[in-house]
This record gives structure tokens, sequence and C-alpha cells, in this order.
């Protein structure tokens, strides 16, 4: 055992023998123990993890993050205060972490000491656990994270928290997807990244599935993920193979207050959604609320602008396109024909141009952030957009009454066995959610010698234990597990009130919930194809051609990615992608 070396720190001896405390802190340095007997203390140091502290007479364990703060002058403070009254043991432990560690890291360790006091003082003994003893001792991950250094940021700061539980090491870089789609091989034990990333790596084979033994396990959280992300999201033809870490859909805002002036509730239908935006449109019509003259203002705002239209496009056309019993959508499952130039694509682009060419002129550069803004800056009575605490936008403009509602379905939708326009029935649902807009997801490698342990990583940052949230930190995500839910103003934009925070819980929640969906293109070749999708909405709204030619001049560039890429090829991956596996050679 080692001996240590340097000034020991001194602690009262008769709050020792009072309060005998012995502690694990896992720093970055080489496995070592150190222990002092006099004092009845010991640390532990080994690689990158979290502070542990324990009563060597006690059973009480708490966990404090960013071990790399502490030091020993910072733990003799602590153990000294514990020797004084409940009422006061924390205020010098308080004021010393203030002065020397921060706000934060003061406030955090005072919240471990006042849950942890309480029963951390008992008549049994209770020893140092070794590092060997850990689950995952001497196991090393590497991780990759596709094109978002806020979350490879965000979960590069659990490394420490991870070893401290488990033992393992976790190494996390960030990635481009131009570098991840070149390799043949991947170096990596695990990938999270966009969440239809998952079509092009397990079409070439790259991935390994989810163990069927975590799958029946209760203990790992999978139950808690919401039903889409969770079943259809993580798979890929009939094979789990991904975590999810939340997968954002389009969501209607609106201005509560004007409705209410205008005696409306939040559309249904897309007829009913474009009859409201002409309302709001007439500023007469909204009396008292209604903007001043100087105030852009529009009936509804939509994110068109470049890798947005195109999705616009198909959220519109889920529910008219999305028939129980038709599969085909977006391309023939037979022959991979591109099906955009159909009836339900073309009455969803007809009514987008209406509404589109009423908005802002540079509605074509909008993004979902854009369209945030022009929202909270008071400029318009809807918006179609989605949430999240990563927006540029740090205040709110006026005060103004606002709510969420899903996006809206239709009553009608387009049958392609019979050729025509059908009546919903009743127990069909209206509203069908476009998934995969973004989000992100966690893969294992088929080539890491440590599959278990990384799926085991995945799951532990998604949050299967609770509490845990980098996703957060990421523009492309957004809730996902129902205990989310329970403090939903972490996930949106600070100008978002508490209240509408909720309803967009309550909202996400039903949505992802929902038993129709429709996928915006998982395939090899996505980019590609909603590039051409982008072109032939721009095309449309700004006249250049009818709704009718520019979906048939897509549907022209659709047949050639597929033809490029090979229709083979993308046939197979399409049918998995709808969870289907190929049943016969084309």
């Amino acid at each position: 055992m080692a001996a240590f070396s340097g000034r020991k720190p001194t602690l009262p001896t008769e709050i020792h023998n009072k309060y005998p405390i012995q502690f694990n802190l896992r720093c970055c340095s080489p496995t070592t123990l150190v222990q002092n007997f006099d004092l009845n203390w010991a640390v532990w140091r080994t690689g990158s993890g979290s502070t542990k502290i324990q009563s060597s007479t006690g059973n009480r364990k708490f966990f404090v993050p960013a071990p790399r703060h502490h030091t020993l002058t910072d733990l003799k403070y602590l153990f000294y205060s514990v020797g004084r009254s409940k009422k006061t043991f924390l205020k010098p432990a308080l004021e010393h972490m203030m002065l020397n560690r921060g706000l934060m890291f003061g406030c955090v360790l005072l919240a471990g000491f006042v849950i942890g006091l309480t029963g951390c003082i008992s008549d049994s003994p209770e020893s140092v656990t070794p590092a060997d003893d850990l689950p995952l001792s001497g196991v090393t991950l590497k991780i990759a994270v596709v094109d978002d250094s806020e979350l490879t940021a965000a979960i590069a700061q659990e490394r420490g928290e991870w070893a401290g539980q488990t033992g393992a090491d976790l190494t996390v870089i960030g990635v481009t997807w131009p570098e991840l789609e070149s390799k043949k091989r991947l170096d990596y034990d695990a990938i999270i990244g966009p969440s239809w990333l998952l079509g092009e790596l397990a079409e070439k084979e790259l991935i390994a599935t989810m163990p069927k033994k975590m799958l029946r396990s209760d203990s790992i959280g999978l139950n808690d993920i919401f039903q889409l992300p969770r079943l259809r999201v993580s798979t890929w033809g009939s094979n789990f193979y991904a975590i999810p870490f939340g997968s954002p859909v389009f969501v209607c805002y609106y201005r509560k207050d004007l409705l209410e002036e205008l005696d409306m509730k939040p559309p249904e239908t897309w007829e009913e959604y474009e009859h409201l935006s002409k309302r709001l449109a007439n500023r007469t019509a909204l009396g008292r609320l209604a903007p001043t003259k100087d105030v852009p203002w529009y009936g509804s705002i939509e994110p068109l602008g470049p890798n947005w239209a195109g999705l616009v496009l198909l959220a519109r056309a889920a529910p008219y396109a999305k028939h129980s019993d038709n599969y085909s959508t977006l391309f023939d499952i037979e022959t991979m024909e591109p099906l955009i130039d159909s009836h339900p694509i073309v009455r969803a682009l007809n009514e987008l141009v209406t509404l589109a060419k009423a908005g802002p002129a540079d509605q074509l550069r909008f993004d979902p952030a854009d369209v945030r803004s022009e929202f909270w800056s008071g400029h318009c009575g809807l918006a179609l957009t989605c949430p999240t605490a990563t927006d540029r936008q740090s205040a709110p403009g006026p005060k103004i009454k606002a709510s969420i509602a899903e996006l809206p379905g239709a009553d009608t939708v387009y049958n392609r066995d019979e050729g025509s326009w059908v009546k919903r029935k009743n127990d069909d649902e209206m509203r069908i959610p476009l998934l995969s807009i973004d989000g992100r997801l966690g893969v294992v490698s088929i080539n890491s010698p440590n599959q278990a342990a990384a799926f085991q990583s995945l799951l532990w940052l998604s949050g299967s234990q609770g509490d845990r949230r980098p996703s957060m930190a990421s523009r492309g995500s957004t809730m996902f597990r129902k205990w989310h839910t329970r403090r939903p103003i972490g996930w949106v934009e600070s100008s978002m009130p508490a209240v509408t925070a909720g309803r967009y819980a309550a909202t996400l929640s039903r949505t992802l919930n929902r038993k129709q969906w429709l996928f915006a293109l998982r395939i090899p070749g996505r980019s590609e194809y909603l590039k051409a999708l982008d072109e032939a909405v721009h095309k449309a709204i700004e006249g250049r051609l009818h709704p009718v030619d520019a979906l048939s001049q897509a549907a022209d560039q659709w047949r050639n990615i597929t033809q490029k890429l090979g229709r083979k090829r993308q046939l197979k991956a399409y049918l998995h992608s709808l969870g289907l596996e190929p049943y016969h050679s084309q």
C-alpha cells in the first residue's frame, strides 16, 4: 500500500474521534490507494472519476461531480463542519467552497451533504470498495459524437461519474459525418449522432444489434423511453440497434391570447390551420391585442430554409399519405418508384404555398430557431417549429400568452389501392408525426471488443438510472424519457414560460406514443433526396414552377439518386427503415 506523500491535512482530534471519516477521491492520476491510519480516512485515486465520500462507520454514500476541483483542504473544511450542530455545520464548508471553488461546486457539495448526513452515522463499519471490484474495472471505451460539439462536451463531463460507478475509462471525441461515412471499419466502441445515420451504418453492417438479454431486462430503463423512439427510431428491419438520445418533432406554437380573442381553438386539421392563419393575419380582427403597425405581423411562419423546407412538406403531407393499410408513402415498397409527386404530397405543397406567400419575405432562409425567434418577438400567431434549450433567443420580446399543440392532422387520407381519398375511420388517428427530422441516438460498433459495456455506457448516458441529461446540451435533441416531462423547463428555450413548457411536455408525450408515424427518410442518400425536395418547395413558392411540375421534377431527381446508389440496395434499405425485411429479390 502506497504511503501518503506531501503535507497531511489536520483534523481536530475531537471531531475525528466523534465522527471518523473515510472517503474516496477519484481524480486524474494513476491508481493509488493512500490511507492515513491515524485519522482513519482514505483517498482513492483511479482514472478520471467522481468523488465518493462515505463514513467509515456508516452506510450512506453520495457522489459529487467535477472531481478535479477537489483538494484535501476542501475535504478538511467539510469534515471539520461535520462536528458542528446540524443547523450550522454546513456554513464553514459552503463559505470555503464559494471562495475557493466557485458557487456551483459549493452548492452541489452542499446538496450532497444535506442528503447524506441524516443517515451517514451508524454503528456498523463499512470499508472502502477496491477499484478492482467495480463492474467494468479495466475496461476502456471510446465514444465518437458526430457533428455536435455541445453534446461532445456534455458527455465528456460525465466521464468522472462513469468511472466512479463502473471503474471503466471513457474517451469522448468529436467527429464529422464525412469522416465517419468514409470509414469501412469503425475504430470506436460507440457512436452518438443524428438519428438518420442508423440506416447508413446498419446497411454497411458496421454496428451491432442490442443483446437480447439486455432487451429483456427491466432494469436498464428502456421502458421509460417514449414508444416511438424506443420501438421505431431505434430499430432497423426487425432488429434493435440503437439507444435513443432524443427525437424532436415539429409542433405548433400558438398565441393563446389571440385565439381566445377570436373565440377559436388550436387547429386539428391542416384546413383549420390555414383558416386560422388567415384570421390571425388580419390585425383588425385581433381588436385590442393587435400589434401596432410598425411591428411585422404574419398569421403563421414555418421553417422553409435549406434542409428544412422538404421536411416541413413531409410533415404536412404525413396525415394525407399515411394510411393504416399502406406502407408505400415516399417510395413504392415493391419497385422503389418515388411517390413524392403523388396526390397527398401535391395537396400538401399547394396548402404550404398558399400560406408561405403571405409570410415573411426571407422565410425561405428560416430554420426552426428563426421561427422561434419571430414567434417570441411577437411577429406571428402560429409557428411551426420545435423547442430546444440551446436556442440563441435569450429573452422574450413583448409579454404574450402562448401555448403548444401537436401539428394538425387530416380527417381524409389517400388510399393508393383504391386511387381515391377516403374518410378516416373513427378509431384511426388523424395526426401522424414525422420522425427523424433531427434527433440523436447511440449505436455500438460491430468491431468493439466491449460491446456489452458500450451499450451499458450509452444507456447510462441516456439517463437509464435517472438524473443524467447530457442530451439537453444538444441542439438536435429533446425529452425522450417519461421522467424528463416532470422537469420540462430545462429542455426548452429560455423565452418559454414554465406553463408552456409543461404543455410542450404533454404534447410531446402524446405525439411520441401514437400508433402511426412517417419517417423523414433514413436511407442512404438522405441529404440528396431532401435537397431535391427543398428545391421543389422553393420553386413552387417563388412561382417558378407549379407545385405539380415542381414535384414531378423532384421525382425525376429521386429516380436518378436511387439509380446512382443502386435500386436494389436502396429498396432493401427503405424496407428496413420501415421495420420490414425484404421478402423477394428485385
